[in-house]
């Protein structure tokens, strides 16, 4: 835990001044810098005998990001389809080599996962400000401090031991409550602008989608064998390990938000 605390004292204020204060076009820089790496780690997880950069995907994720900057919702669902359409492209001129359709499929899921989710808080930072996504982010941290005082404290049985053997039943609870309250005071301190019922969708929301965001990618880490999905981060591991738990949220996030 120790070892982490530099990460989260540099990062937190960071992060805040990317997303608050920087603007539609830094959140677009910042949001596709950390899309491709986090495509780089999953290429690397998906394919490790086969060494390669991800060039294919991270087009589709500039194609796709690009277009939802610009074009909204009409743009990042046409940019979606073009960009598999691309990696079709590239599958038919690399040839049949044994692998075309695992890589293809490796592809789709790396866009859907990666930029077509997280073009969605880009469309929720140009309709409701910057201060709504550091909330949001903010809230996954209180989800997983939340997770941590109370596993430590109370422990008691695993909640996936097989998928993520440290997370135990107290812990999810724990880190639920913590996320529920941390958005509903957002909500009353006029830092969430929502409706008292999309307000609760969004707690719940949040609370219960990422910690089985979370535990999703702990599948892809399991079956990968590996410990870390990269170590550019030190203790906290690589970049999907800090953003796991977002990416999923971005669709729903949008739905409660604009309904």
């Amino acid at each position: 835990m120790l070892a982490r605390i530099p990460v989260l004292l540099l990062g937190i204020p960071a992060v805040y001044g990317l997303l608050v204060a920087g603007g539609d076009m830094v959140r677009l820089i910042f949001l596709v810098v950390i899309c491709l790496m986090g495509q780089f780690e999953l290429t690397r997880m998906l394919e490790r005998k086969e060494k390669r950069l991800p060039l294919a995907e991270w087009a589709g994720a500039l194609l796709i990001m690009s277009a939802a900057h610009v074009g909204g919702e009409r743009g990042l669902l046409l940019a979606s389809g073009l960009a598999s359409v691309l990696l079709m492209a590239m599958t038919v001129l690399r040839g049949l080599r044994g692998d075309g359709c695992r890589r293809f499929c490796h592809g789709l899921f790396s866009l859907l996962y990666l930029p077509f989710c997280l073009s969605f808080f880009l469309l929720l930072g140009r309709a409701y400000g910057g201060m709504t996504l550091f909330v949001l982010i903010a809230s996954i941290w209180a989800l997983d401090i939340g997770a941590y005082a109370f596993g430590m404290s109370i422990r008691g049985p695993r909640l996936a031991p097989k998928i993520s053997p440290n997370k135990t039943i107290s812990g999810a609870v724990g880190g639920a409550l913590s996320c529920i309250v941390f958005i509903v005071l957002s909500g009353h301190y006029q830092m969430l602008t929502l409706a008292t019922p999309n307000l609760l969708a969004l707690a719940f929301s949040v609370a219960i989608l990422g910690q089985l965001a979370d535990l999703f990618e702990s599948i892809l880490k399991r079956e990968s064998e590996v410990k870390d999905s990269g170590a550019l981060l030190g203790a906290h591991g690589g970049i999907l390990d800090r953003i796991d738990s977002i990416l999923f949220l971005g669709p729903v996030c949008y739905t409660v938000f604009i309904f």
